[in-house]
């Protein structure tokens, strides 16, 4: 938490502010021209969705200091902290977009406001929580919004054909995500050791130990806060250079489970020596996005068939007896050395490490960095 809110504070100063164009863009700038009715729609749906969730907080708590506070804290943290994901989701990218970054600065202001008007028991919790979500909601969808529209323009799509397209993706999202979290929740247990919830974690700490226990471990924190701003030097470094090492990127990296972040970084140096294989027999220096393409199929497929598997654990089918092979002489199933099970579990890791190499080294010509 220490470490984001350095990296968030940094971001907001490094790219919210006034920018001068140093390369331009070769691009069609007609795509980027929006209707006034499309403009009129899109302004229209922030204000209703700003009433909603006054009206709610109103007729939730009344007319209150509080209700007043917490509304102008949310959309006062919204303004800034939905620009701030859309643009750092196009620099990060969506497998680490720094939704939970931005909303845990949010978390903290709320936090901080509510202790400011003297709110801070167990019941102030949940409506703590409500406007939280609606913030994570809008952060996220800034997040997919921009990185959707800017693939249309790279593709020579106007991004406002996607609104339609984005408009039924949130309606349809609205149905399908509370009841996928129940059914991950009652099968496998959020938070648990079968389904982690890192994020859920950090947001817990936070509001116990700041609203409700009134103390935080300070320690820790501090050594956060010196994290980020280590992260923030080698940012800026690496900006001189030439380089993009986005400080929230560490960040958020650094509360994820630790078997998330390997498997990243052995997808990331598959797809690295794949498009440096293809620039030895090319000649040119070009990036191809077929290997991201098939990483995002398997963290779909995965997720895909946990849901499944969810579905059937709710209708009374045990996990185990998908156990079929087991390393342990006295349990039930068929034994198996170790060594085995791990030659099995390399060469299975090392088949789709071959299969993003070879994405990458063949696929489809994306953008040229520099042309040999």
């Amino acid at each position: 938490g220490g470490a984001m809110t350095v990296a968030v504070v940094y971001s907001l100063v490094k790219f919210m502010g006034p920018r001068v164009a140093t390369v331009k863009e070769r691009f069609d700038e007609s795509l980027l021209d929006v209707p006034g009715k499309s403009k009129r729609l899109l302004c229209a749906a922030i204000g209703a969705g700003v009433v909603t969730l006054a009206g709610w907080l109103i007729m939730t708590d009344g007319a209150t200091v509080f209700a007043f506070s917490m509304t102008g804290t949310v959309l006062v943290m919204a303004l800034f902290m939905v620009t701030l994901g859309a643009i750092l989701s196009l620099q990060i990218g969506s497998s680490a977009s720094p939704v939970s970054g931005t909303i845990f600065v949010t978390a903290l202001a709320l936090c901080l406001v509510a202790l400011a008007v003297g709110r801070k028991s167990l019941e102030d919790v949940p409506l703590i929580m409500a406007l939280l979500v609606g913030a994570c909601v809008a952060v996220c969808t800034a997040n997919d919004s921009s990185q959707d529209y800017k693939t249309m323009q790279l593709c020579g799509v106007a991004p406002r054909e996607g609104f339609t397209a984005q408009f039924w993706g949130l309606l349809v999202g609205c149905i399908v995500v509370p009841i996928s979290l129940y059914i991950a929740h009652e099968a496998y247990g959020v938070g648990t050791d079968r389904l982690n919830a890192p994020q859920g974690s950090m947001y817990a700490t936070l509001i116990d130990g700041l609203l409700l226990r009134e103390t935080l471990p300070w320690a820790p924190i501090i050594l956060g806060l010196l994290v980020g701003v280590v992260a923030v030097g080698m940012d800026i470094i690496a900006g001189k250079r030439g380089l993009q090492l986005p400080a929230m990127a560490l960040a958020v990296g650094i509360y994820l489970p630790a078997y998330l972040g390997i498997g990243i970084l052995i997808g990331s140096m598959c797809r690295y020596f794949g498009e440096r294989a293809r620039e030895k027999e090319t000649g040119r220096k070009e990036r191809t996005n077929e290997s991201i393409l098939a990483a995002a199929g398997l963290i779909t497929g995965a997720a895909a068939l946990d849901l499944i598997l969810g579905v059937a654990i709710l209708f009374g089918f045990r996990q185990e007896t998908l156990s079929v092979f087991t390393t342990k002489a006295e349990t039930s199933g068929v034994w198996i050395p170790v060594d085995l099970q791990v030659t099995v579990s390399v060469i299975g890791i090392a088949f789709l490490g071959w299969i993003l190499f070879r994405n990458a080294r063949v696929g489809t010509r994306g953008e040229t960095e520099t042309e040999g």
